[in-house]
């Protein structure tokens, strides 16, 4: 796997601290639900990177995580839910 270099506008944006719309096109994604504290994150997403490896796909971005639910609804970091995404290519 290769490392992924922010493109420019969004490093200009991390530098303002802006915000902006934009508009993304469709694309196929791998993704797992961790539950549990946003912590543990990262094991899940080596979970799934060496998932979309081992079945033959390629990854296409940086992920994703979806925050489902966060410690206001929440009363503990047990419940956490977190959708996390990588846009993959079959090989």
């Amino acid at each position: 796997m290769r490392p992924l270099e922010p493109p420019q506008e969004i490093k200009d944006l991390a530098e303002t601290g802006e915000v902006e719309v934009k508009t993304t096109q469709p694309q196929e994604v791998a993704f797992t639900v961790h539950k549990g504290s946003q912590a543990d994150l990262q094991d899940s997403f080596l979970k799934l990177m060496r998932w979309a490896a081992e079945n033959g796909y390629e990854l296409m971005g940086p992920g994703l995580a979806i925050f489902h639910n966060d410690l206001i609804m929440v009363t503990s970091e047990d419940d956490l839910i977190t959708e996390l995404q990588f846009p993959v290519h079959k090989k």
